[in-house]
């Protein structure tokens, strides 16, 4: 819902505004240490990174004999990536200029919301039944993430919002429609 809604106003222009004025607003706090510290962040999200936590979060579930898990979150993490570069590819949307790291790909979804956003879910579906709620620290991974590629002026408000909901639909809904009740983890 929240894709579609950031998607309709950004096609009827009401987005651009609001993206400007947020992006206006961060700049100015910009502070050399800080932005070093965001751009480490923002790279622990990176394709090779998430490759690196889909290995070990593989191999940890193998090792439980976790084979629908396994294929759930490989399908949700990187269903979601794939989704997000489909899209951007369509959008074809320019990123904000005065980046704090070069990037050359289109703006529209966040890749990075959105698979941090499904990292997060799926985390949080994997160990919910080992950490009940305290799993839900999880979802301040997304926060971060987002958060993060605003402060760099890499996407526009509206490109973090939408890829939140792009990569929590695709993350859920295969959860849903494929994992196991309440853990990732119970198979048997």
């Amino acid at each position: 819902m929240i894709f579609a809604v950031v998607s309709f106003l950004l096609w009827g222009g009401q987005a651009q505004a609001l993206d400007s004025q947020v992006s206006e607003f961060v700049k100015q706090y910009h502070q050399a240490l800080v932005n070093t510290v965001v751009i480490f962040l923002t790279y622990l999200n990176s394709p090779p990174a998430l490759l690196v936590i889909t290995l070990i979060v593989a191999a940890t579930l193998a090792a439980q004999k976790a084979w629908r898990s396994i294929l759930v979150f490989l399908g949700g993490l990187w269903g979601t990536a794939l989704a997000t570069s489909l899209i951007k590819s369509l959008v074809q949307r320019p990123r904000p200029m005065d980046r704090l790291v070069e990037i050359h790909s289109p703006s529209f979804p966040s890749w990075h919301a959105s698979t941090s956003m499904a990292l997060g879910i799926l985390l949080f579906w994997l160990l919910f039944g080992r950490w009940g709620t305290k799993a839900a620290w999880l979802l301040l991974w997304p926060l971060a993430i987002g958060l993060s590629r605003i402060w760099l002026n890499a996407h526009w408000c509206s490109d973090v919002l939408a890829g939140w909901g792009l990569g929590a639909f695709v993350a859920a809904g295969i959860v849903l429609l494929f994992g196991t009740p309440a853990t990732g983890m119970s198979e048997e």
